[in-house]
């Protein structure tokens, strides 16, 4: 898949309460060692939804941002994807609960479920029914409210937080023209995904109401260490782009170790991985559309740079989709 994709803005929110290391060792969890979180995670403090905060909440106020920065109206998209892998209810979609909240009432609304990596999977259906012209402008959205699935009496406790960011994309000759790919197509965006469910323990959760995540850190490590790179060197050859050519990584938020051990394996320095994982920790579905809106309001993404997406979550999934920024 090869798409003409501009995308207009993005948009995040997170949650008022913040949970530090520190205070999950002293309240939660005396087994916690902060200063291990920090060295092998990266990780600091995360938000924490409150009891009265939805999934659904969170990411309506994420979509009114992207909305606000992009200065364009609900009533102009015609397509809202919520990737969550913690939705309201297990019927309707969350995506339709979205599109009543924050007045997409002329959006077709659905959710995708592919846990870490399903906000790139939902910017991989978004961009191919772009492509398809079944959609013009749409909203990629990304929350999870992970809390609700952690057993805070675990070490693995400390790597999830709550969040949601969303993206506004539309088809890149519905305005500027500028940021050619290498080959001078307007607003290239391709993606390579991957799936493989023998790995599907190494990550899951019940279906019982309030079960935790059970988790084997090692195979997600392992799982993710292969997949991940493998994807981001196929998308890249594809499109004769070389590791060098990279201007900015926006990658999902595991850990610190394993971003290192990917950008190790790509050729790719580590100094232009964006990273938000200290201070929000893995926020599953949404670490992307955070990540980038942070790149975006610091201003280290312009026009013509090529932009790498990159992710990998439970199932086991993973994905890699490079961008020319227009």
């Amino acid at each position: 898949m090869n798409t003409g994709l501009r995308i207009l803005a993005a948009g995040s929110y997170l949650p008022e309460t913040t949970l530090t290391n520190h205070e999950i060792a002293a309240q939660l969890n005396p087994t916690v060692r902060p200063e291990w979180v920090v060295e092998s995670l990266g990780i600091t403090q995360r938000r924490i939804a409150s009891p009265e905060e939805s999934t659904s909440d969170l990411a309506t106020r994420a979509v009114h941002a992207a909305l606000r920065n992009a200065g364009v109206s609900a009533r102009s998209v015609d397509l809202i994807v919520l990737a969550t892998a913690s939705p309201d209810m297990r019927a309707p979609a969350t995506a339709c609960i979205v599109q009543a909240k924050a007045g997409l009432d002329r959006a077709v609304a659905f959710d995708i479920s592919a846990v870490c990596s399903g906000f790139l999977f939902a910017m991989a259906v978004t961009a191919s029914m772009i492509e398809a012209g079944m959609a013009r402008r749409a909203i990629v959205v990304g929350a999870d409210t992970f809390s609700d699935a952690t057993s805070w009496e675990r070490r693995d406790c400390v790597f999830f937080g709550d969040g949601a960011g969303a993206v506004i994309v539309e088809r890149a000759d519905a305005g500027s023209a500028s940021g050619r790919d290498l080959r001078g197509n307007t607003g290239l965006f391709d993606a390579q995904l991957f799936s493989d469910g023998h790995d599907r323990d190494a990550f899951s959760i019940a279906r019982d109401d309030g079960a935790a995540f059970e988790m084997d850190g090692k195979g997600v490590f392992r799982a993710a260490s292969r997949a991940v790179p493998d994807c981001i060197e196929a998308v890249l050859t594809r499109n004769d782009i070389a590791a060098t050519d990279i201007d900015i990584v926006i990658p999902h938020q595991p850990s610190r170790s394993l971003l290192e051990h990917i950008a190790k394996s790509c050729g790719i320095p580590f100094s232009r991985f964006e990273l938000c994982m200290d201070r929000y920790a893995n926020t599953v579905g949404a670490t992307i559309p955070i990540t980038l809106t942070q790149a975006m309001e610091a201003d280290r993404i312009g026009s013509g740079d090529l932009v790498l997406f990159a992710a990998a979550g439970a199932g086991f999934t993973a994905g890699a989709a490079v961008h020319r920024w227009s």
